[in-house]
């Protein structure tokens, strides 16, 4: 009897367009979105790039020794992503490139080392340029004073000078890469969290169905299997159990399409991405078991009760708005602690960042906490009861 009712509320299920539409379709087309809006944000403001400069040389003190300088910080054998991309060439030339933006800076390099930029009031409407040009007035003054200090030894103190030259050899860090992780520090794909986050609170709908059907006072399924002789709690597992694997298959797909299709980083294994999905799917069933289990609202209402509470969670998670989780961590971080969005997507993040530490456990514990609560007092909400009529 069980493997009947198993088959038959799979069937259902695949029949039931509006529950596919919300778990599997609507992520997807949600994670294009997001991709297409997101995808390359990182790559453009984030990460490093090479710095395109000009420089105008004129024979002088410092032409040689800054030109090997400059040499040694652009060749890409050294480097994958150099520190300079130089365009040699005169005054006027490199006054053309720096209007175009072209070049984010001119290095004149006579007797002294000038660079001339945008003015301020350009490059303060654009981030990436101005830090862009920030560095490059570190990296001059860095070379002035590496330049005077060597002046400085070779005269006072000359036997030293080897010395301090292979000193500053190794403390020369331009183009180095740091990695304070191996996960992926892309902050746009904390949306991707997110979205799966909703996704499985979506799985509600089929929650709620399970505790409809059995609530004889609100279908007509129910009232006819009010009179079987076949226990309850049997056909709620059989229900639970389907429902729980056609919308765990649901969120699998969204996650390999992201990872697969996308090229979304996760920086985690697909098991652990997969158990955490399977985990959230149990809470997002339970939940709708338990809001269709409350009293004699019409259906319509308990799915409005579950989009609200499945949207101001996914708000506050930072779905919509990406500080928004910060901002109620500073007002009231007990809110963090029990949103469901927030447990579900910092499950995501910290496989992500950590691996599986005490805080991934943590998280998933409270999760199964809240799917026991939830199935306790949606079961006792439709045990048995007798009806004057039907």
């Amino acid at each position: 009897m069980f493997f009947h009712e198993f088959k038959y509320t799979i069937k259902n299920i695949l029949r039931t367009k509006e529950e596919i539409f919300w778990v599997l379709l609507f992520p997807l087309l949600l994670s294009i979105m997001f991709h297409v809006a997101f995808g390359n944000i990182n790559n453009t403001t984030e990460n490093f790039h090479t710095i395109p400069v000009a420089v105008c040389l004129e024979e002088g003190a410092h032409s040689e020794s800054f030109q090997k300088v400059l040499d040694t910080l652009s060749d890409e054998s050294v480097e994958d992503t150099p520190f300079l991309a130089i365009t040699y060439t005169n005054l006027e030339n490199a006054l053309t490139l720096l209007e175009t933006n072209s070049v984010r800076g001119i290095f004149q390099v006579d007797d002294e080392i000038s660079l001339t930029c945008t003015p301020s009031t350009a490059s303060s409407s654009n981030a990436t340029l101005a830090i862009e040009q920030s560095i490059l007035e570190s990296f001059l003054r860095e070379y002035r004073t590496n330049a005077k200090t060597i002046t400085e030894i070779a005269m006072t103190n000359p036997q030293k000078l080897p010395e301090v030259l292979s000193l500053m050899e190794a403390d020369d860090f331009y183009g180095q890469k740091l990695s304070l992780t191996d996960g992926n520090m892309d902050t746009m794909v904390q949306y991707f969290y997110n979205l799966l986050a909703m996704a499985c609170l979506y799985t509600s709908f089929a929650g709620a169905d399970i505790s409809i059907n059995n609530h004889a006072n609100l279908s007509t399924l129910a009232a006819r299997k009010c009179v079987s002789p076949r226990g309850k709690l049997l056909s709620v597992i059989a229900h639970f159990s389907a429902s729980l694997l056609i919308q765990f298959i649901c969120i699998a797909l969204n996650i390999l399409f992201m990872v697969y299709v996308l090229k979304v980083n996760f920086a985690a294994p697909i098991p652990l991405l997969m158990l955490t999905a399977f985990i959230s799917c149990i809470l997002g069933i339970s939940f709708g078991f338990f809001v269709g289990s409350l009293g004699r609202m019409e259906q319509g209402i308990k799915i409005g009760i579950m989009v609200a509470f499945t949207m101001v969670s996914s708000f506050l998670s930072g779905l919509m708005v990406g500080n928004m989780r910060s901002i109620v961590e500073n007002i009231c971080p007990l809110i963090n602690d029990i949103n469901p969005a927030v447990l579900i997507s910092d499950s995501f993040l910290t496989l992500n960042i950590y691996g599986v530490t005490n805080r991934y456990t943590h998280n998933l514990f409270m999760l199964l906490l809240f799917s026991a609560a939830f199935l306790c007092i949606g079961c006792i909400k439709i045990r048995r009861k007798t009806y004057a009529s039907l």
